[in-house]
C-alpha cells in the first residue's frame, strides 16, 4: 500500500491522541495482517470507505488503553453499564474522526466514511476483505500499545 495513504492515517492517530487525550502515541513499523486467529486487542472501531477509495479502517486496542482515555476525557459516568456504553461509543467516534481525518488528507480523493460499529471481546475475528492487503499500524503509549489497521483500494 502506497505511503500517501499510510501516512494520513499515521498522522491523524497521532494528533487525536495528543489532542483529545495529552498522550504521546508513537508508530511502529507497518505490517501486513487480517489473518491472524489470536490477537491481544478486546475492542475494535471498524467503518466501510466509499469514493474514490473503498475499503474499511480498524481501530483496535486493549480495554485498559480504552479505560485510561476515557478516564483522560474527563467524562463521568454513574455506573458500571454507562461507563462501558460510554467507552464503547468513545471507540466509535475515535475511529470515525481518525478515519474522517486521514480521508480529508488524501490528496484529490473524495471519500465517504459509514458509521462505525464497535466489536467486543478477546481473540474477536473481523472478517476482512480478500480482495486487498490489511496494512496494521503498530502504535505504542504509556498507557498501552493499539493498532490503526487500513484496508483500502483505489477504485
Amino acid at each position: 500500500m502506497d505511503v500517501t495513504i499510510i501516512n494520513p492515517f499515521l498522522t491523524a492517530t497521532i494528533n487525536l491522541f495528543q489532542s483529545m487525550f495529552s498522550i504521546e502515541a508513537r508508530a511502529g513499523i507497518p505490517y501486513i495482517t487480517g489473518t491472524e486467529l489470536k490477537h491481544r486487542w478486546e475492542i475494535s472501531g471498524i467503518l466501510g470507505l466509499t469514493g474514490d477509495y473503498q475499503g474499511l479502517v480498524g481501530f483496535r486496542l486493549a480495554r485498559v488503553l480504552a479505560d485510561k482515555m476515557l478516564e483522560r476525557s474527563g467524562i463521568r459516568t454513574n455506573s458500571e453499564e454507562e461507563r462501558q456504553e460510554t467507552v464503547y461509543g468513545m471507540i466509535g467516534e475515535l475511529t470515525n474522526i481518525i478515519s474522517g481525518n486521514a480521508s480529508s488528507a488524501i490528496s484529490h480523493a473524495s471519500i465517504d466514511i459509514s458509521p462505525p460499529v464497535v466489536i467486543l471481546g478477546e481473540n474477536h475475528h473481523i472478517a476482512w476483505p480478500k480482495t486487498m492487503p490489511v496494512i496494521a499500524i503498530p502504535f505504542s503509549s504509556p498507557n498501552g500499545p493499539f493498532e490503526v489497521d487500513v484496508c483500502l483500494k483505489k477504485r
